[in-house]
């Protein structure tokens, strides 16, 4: 039984030493597979227009928004008070699209992606002001409406949605006179 736990001892101790050694062969690897996918990132937005430039950063700004808490309220334990930030219960909605769209519009041109796009924003909005309408439903459901407060990544959520379908418009527009012209 010691000859075992010996054994297994050293081949432990040689993990290790191997595993030491092979760390700055990784640590290059990873610097050179990082350093590439920057480059052809900082590439493929140097072959953007720049409405498609504005238009992914805020599809860019909508996904951060999106995941970020909207509402906060106080609730009073003994003598604190103390303040609680909540996201919507649509929250994997708004989410979910707003990845998507990202995804899809920022890396990906097709036909359908503008009916996607266009189809989400519109879905994003409605829930939004159906949300706004009706809070109780839409976005929490076990407090006061009346003791929760909007808070700023509300608007900002709502102002990136408004901006993105602004952008996405004129960058759709400028695509087919781009492609009209050929």
């Amino acid at each position: 039984m010691t000859n075992s736990i010996l054994s297994k001892f050293f081949h432990l101790i040689k993990f290790i030493k191997e595993s030491i050694l092979f760390v700055p062969e990784l640590t290059i690897a990873w610097w050179d597979l990082t350093k590439r996918i920057f480059i052809s990132l900082y590439r493929y937005w140097n072959s953007k227009l720049f409405f498609d430039k504005i238009f992914f950063i805020f599809l860019f700004l909508q996904l951060i928004f999106s995941v970020l808490p909207w509402f906060s309220y106080e609730i009073s334990f003994f003598e604190n008070r103390e303040s609680i930030s909540l996201g919507p219960k649509l929250n994997s909605v708004f989410i979910l699209l707003a990845l998507l769209n990202f995804f899809f519009l920022g890396f990906w041109k097709s036909s359908w992606t503008r009916i996607w796009f266009f189809a989400c924003q519109m879905v994003s909005i409605v829930f939004v002001i159906w949300g706004y309408l009706d809070p109780k439903r839409y976005f929490y459901d076990f407090v006061k409406p009346e003791e929760v407060g909007l808070g700023l990544p509300f608007y900002l959520f709502l102002g990136s949605v408004m901006g993105a379908f602004l952008f996405g418009y004129l960058t759709f527009k400028k695509e087919d006179e781009v492609l009209g012209r050929i």
